[in-house]
């Protein structure tokens, strides 16, 4: 369990699986993330039991709960992924699924905890990441966190009824830590 002053990231639960369900199968928060189709229960049941076993080295994925009083509410998801050991590499995701914690610093505390993680305790050397460039809220949170804008991929997704370009981001831990 990670911990900060508003967020708390702790491991996924069988229990998690209704919550998972509603927020990606939310038109309005998939639009942000690299899914498209419904999101059976069958799916994201077996993505939950990948995740804690034959995905177990390779992704790390934590509920991120906001703190309210005594209350821990689950507002998303955020983790690394496609963790490459021999290149000390991972890939940063984040979903807020409770929309009304959208804009309120929530994410970026949470991401605030996970690279940490990474770069402290599992001695990551590079972590990656990609926004939609119509995501201001992702852009700014990169940003405000370190990333780097490394490229754009334009017109590589198609959102919305649209095209939209997927903007790279990397931090290396050396970055990192002059930071800290």
């Amino acid at each position: 369990m990670l911990k900060s002053k508003r967020v708390v990231l702790r491991t996924l639960r069988e229990s998690d699986l209704e919550k998972l369900l509603k927020w990606f199968n939310d038109p309005e928060v998939i639009q942000y993330l690299h899914m498209y189709l419904p999101m059976t229960e069958k799916a994201e049941a077996k993505w939950l039991e990948d995740i804690g076993t034959s995905r177990r080295d390779t992704d790390i994925v934590f509920m991120m709960e906001a703190l309210d009083g005594n209350d821990k509410i689950p507002i998303g998801t955020i983790g690394l992924h496609k963790i490459s050991w021999k290149d000390r590499d991972a890939a940063f995701g984040i979903a807020i699924g409770e929309k009304k914690y959208w804009g309120n610093g929530y994410g970026t505390e949470a991401a605030n905890l996970v690279i940490e993680y990474a770069f402290i305790q599992l001695n990551i050397h590079r972590v990656s990441s990609v926004a939609y460039s119509f995501n201001e809220r992702s852009l700014k949170m990169h940003l405000k966190l370190g990333f780097v804008q490394e490229g754009v991929a334009r017109e590589s997704a198609y959102k919305n009824g649209a095209y939209h370009g997927k903007v790279m981001f990397g931090l290396l831990k050396s970055e990192w830590m002059k930071t800290k």
